[in-house]
């Protein structure tokens, strides 16, 4: 590995406990945060095997990192973010990390990117949706990109948002939203839902 990687491997690793990140990342609202996102998960979306899963918006890459070990060994993850920091970050974790799943990293905005592929998991979390200012246009990309009978994991936690508005956006005659939930604590609000092409 390059000291130049190296050294943005170590910054990047450090981040989630500097001055300024350490004490969200570290509080309990955070877990919470984290405990009810993956639980809903769990619980509504199941990993089958030969599946072709799909995470919009990396971050800090702690999402693609675990749906990698929760999917069975024959599947695969494409993650797209259109920051690059991001994608190298989570390139470089995984070579650090000897991660053996198959996960393609893909630096692009989802709105241009184009593939045959036809996901059977999408997973849009936390902040995604709201830092695109593109609320419409990325979910109707996202959503033209399931294949038939696959399922969005769709995760705001825009405080305003409401339950009209994902369900205006969404041709209920092509999807069904299975389920819905919304939940309020320290503050924050998380919608959550699953979002399944007939």
């Amino acid at each position: 590995m390059r000291k130049i990687d190296k050294d943005f491997l170590l910054k990047s690793y450090g981040e989630p406990y500097n001055s300024e990140c350490g004490p969200w990342n570290t509080s309990l609202t955070s877990k919470w945060l984290e405990y009810e996102i993956t639980r809903f998960f769990e619980e509504n979306f199941l990993l089958l095997n030969k599946s072709i899963i799909c995470n919009i918006g990396i971050g800090a890459g702690y999402w693609d990192r675990y749906l990698s070990y929760k999917m069975p060994s024959n599947c695969t993850l494409v993650s797209i973010d259109v920051d690059y920091e991001c994608c190298k970050q989570l390139k470089l974790s995984l070579i650090n990390e000897k991660n053996p799943n198959a996960i393609q990293i893909i630096n692009e905005d989802v709105l241009k990117y184009d593939t045959e592929n036809k996901f059977n998991i999408i997973t849009m979390i936390g902040s995604t949706v709201i830092e695109s200012k593109k609320h419409k246009e990325i979910l109707n990309k996202v959503l033209s990109l399931l294949s038939i009978g696959g399922s969005l994991f769709y995760n705001s936690t825009n405080i305003k948002e409401e339950k009209e508005c994902l369900f205006s956006l969404i041709d209920q005659n092509l999807f069904s939203i299975e389920k819905y939930v919304v939940l309020e604590n320290y503050g924050k609000k998380i919608i959550l839902a699953k979002i399944t092409l007939k």
